[in-house]
Order: C-alpha cells, then sequence, then structure tokens
C-alpha cells in the first residue's frame, strides 16, 4: 500500500521497514486525524488483501497436506505441537517449512472443515 519501504538488514535475515515520509506530511498538512484508519484498511480493498494473504499462505500450505496426512496415517492421531514440530524437524527442502502454530492451526482448521481431519481433545485424526 506504499506505507512501508522495507531494506536489507545488518544480518542476512534482517529487514528494515521504514515509514514512508511523504503519506505522513500528507496527514500532517490535510489535519485530517482520519488518514491512519483509511491507510489500515477500513475499506473493502484492505479486507481483500487481507484474505489474498490468507489464500496465499493456504496455497503455501497445500505442500505440507501429504506430509500431514502421512503423518496421521503412521501415528494414528497427534497434537497440533506435536504436527507443527515433526513438519519443522522433516521439511527442510526447498521450500522449507517456516510456518508459525498459528499458520499451521488455521490450515488444519480449513482441513477439519473441508471434513479432511477430525479434531477430538486436541489430537488431530484422519477422516474415516
Amino acid at each position: 500500500m506504499g506505507i512501508l519501504t522495507e531494506s536489507p538488514g545488518k544480518d542476512l535475515n534482517d529487514h528494515v521497514f521504514t515509514l514512508v515520509e511523504g503519506i505522513v506530511d500528507a496527514g500532517k498538512n490535510s489535519g485530517n486525524t482520519g488518514s491512519c484508519e483509511e491507510l489500515l484498511g477500513g475499506d473493502e480493498e484492505g479486507e481483500r488483501s487481507v484474505a489474498s494473504v490468507e489464500d496465499q499462505i493456504r496455497k503455501e500450505m497445500t505442500i505440507y497436506e501429504k506430509f500431514i496426512m502421512g503423518m496421521l496415517t503412521n501415528f494414528g492421531s497427534m497434537a497440533l505441537d506435536r504436527i507443527h514440530n515433526t513438519l519443522k524437524m522433516f521439511c527442510v527442502a526447498d521450500p522449507p517449512y517456516d510456518k508459525s502454530l498459528q499458520q499451521l492451526q488455521s490450515f488444519l482448521s480449513g482441513l477439519v472443515s473441508e471434513e479432511k481431519l477430525e479434531l477430538r481433545d486436541g489430537m488431530y485424526f484422519l477422516k474415516k
């Protein structure tokens, strides 16, 4: 949305985000206190961009769906943290598994709603 610019940091994995000055100056000159609210997605476009980010994460996670199904076939049932740790340990090839626990939980919830998995007492099972 042009609010921040990203530049490399000191280390390879560091990123520096800088506020774009033109947006701050435009808000000061207009005297409009609602400009931040408008920029932060109080409109449908902001909601669409959030949805597209969720869709992108979902697409990235489908790569790991077969791994998850295989783990549940072999182990019968697994807790969220065990699935997460197993993916981190064994999915190191390209693309490596680097998702958060919340992203995994969201993806698994989608598989539950698609009736591919069951969730009982904090344990995931293959749907029979």
